[in-house]
């Protein structure tokens, strides 16, 4: 099972600002796929918080987006920690 809130918790600040600043639409970059691998665990572990968009063949060609439920989390994580101050 997904622990969707630990994984957000564990991406390194750098790619939680970069995985928000490309929106819940835009395809993964291969940087990205390997933060989430990383913050889920190591390599391929987060294969289970990104889904294929489209065609699967060629395999070089698919776009990897968040899953649905992923990216509202992670948006909505942004909308409760804005006006937070240290």
């Amino acid at each position: 099972m997904c622990d969707i809130p630990g994984l957000i918790s564990r991406l390194e600040a750098e790619d939680l600002a970069r995985l928000r600043e490309a929106g819940k639409e835009k395809p993964l970059e291969p940087g990205m796929i390997a933060a989430i691998d990383a913050a889920a665990g190591g390599p391929g572990e987060g294969r289970g918080y990104y889904v294929v968009s489209g065609s699967l063949y060629p395999v070089d060609a698919r776009d990897y987006h968040l899953r649905e439920d992923v990216a509202e989390a992670l948006f909505a994580a942004e909308e409760t920690s804005v006006g937070v101050t240290a």
